[in-house]
């Protein structure tokens, strides 16, 4: 029983990697087959707008296109530059649709195509993203969900671009100006705010104010100032105490001095330096 029963799995699972396998190849057979009438209808678009296909010539393209740098173009083609062998031969010769080779008459002259991304387009012409979305009049144009989209996709044409990238040139003096007044007072108002805290520092660990004594007196015993609350008798006290205090103070260096008094040389102090006998010795000599 158990062997029918793994076959009967083991068949489900085969069945259901086959769908998986065939759907995904209808959805890449139905992108390649939307992709390629596109194509066709572009380079029916071409041929009615610029009166060549692929039977052309490739000098005779360049000629058509009016293509003032046919090396540029040649070389988004992937072909040599310097050969002139092959302007003599035909695009389907060569491997080039007529839409193919459109997109390297726009590289050539704009620097991106119809099929370049905001993104690209906005490196390509060195202008800020956001405003080229401003400009284009999308909605949201601080959001990044339009930079992947391609030109065709939005439609718009590569000459439109160039239109706005006109304007933007003309104008981007007075925008750079902008900008840079915007960053100076950003960076001016920092430095006012950090400034203004850092004043206010001081403040947070200041030392307490000492109190003032409820009694001053002169070096004499005169009293200065007294606390309005201090009894009078106290002051008399206070007074007292510290006269005696003074005067134990003073008794006390004066014994001091007494007992400990610095010895001295008597001999040396009365200047005789030299004894008598030295000096008797000395005349004899």
């Amino acid at each position: 029983m158990m062997v029918p029963k793994l076959l009967f799995i083991y068949l489900m699972i085969l069945f259901c990697g086959l769908l998986t396998a065939q759907s995904v190849e209808t959805a890449e057979t139905l992108q390649q087959i939307a992709s390629d009438s596109l194509s066709l209808a572009r380079e029916k678009e071409i041929l009615s707008e610029y009166g060549f296909r692929d039977t052309n010539k490739l000098g005779e393209v360049a000629e058509m296109l009016e293509i003032s740098n046919i090396n540029s173009w040649k070389r988004f083609l992937g072909l040599e530059p310097q050969n002139k062998k092959l302007d003599a031969m035909t695009l389907r010769k060569l491997g080039i649709t007529p839409y193919r080779a459109l997109l390297a008459q726009q590289f050539s002259v704009y620097g991106f195509t119809e099929l370049s991304t905001l993104a690209e387009v906005s490196a390509s012409l060195n202008m800020p993203i956001k405003k080229l979305k401003q400009m284009l009049s999308l909605t949201d144009p601080n959001s990044r969900k339009w930079d992947n989209n391609s030109l065709q996709s939005l439609d718009i044409s590569t000459e439109d671009i160039m239109k706005l990238w006109g304007e933007f040139s003309e104008n981007s003096l007075a925008y750079g100006l902008n900008v840079t007044l915007v960053g100076m007072l950003t960076v001016f108002a920092a430095l006012l705010i950090t400034s203004i805290v850092i004043g206010q520092l001081i403040h947070l660990n200041r030392p307490p104010k000492k109190a003032s004594p409820d009694l001053k007196l002169s070096p004499g015993g005169k009293v200065i100032a007294a606390s309005a609350t201090l009894n009078r008798s106290v002051i008399v006290a206070i007074i007292a105490a510290l006269h005696i205090h003074q005067q134990s103070t003073e008794e006390r260096k004066r014994m001091a001095l007494t007992f400990r008094r610095t010895p001295t040389n008597q001999w040396r102090a009365s200047a005789f330096l030299r004894m008598p006998n030295r000096e008797i010795n000395i005349t004899r000599k």
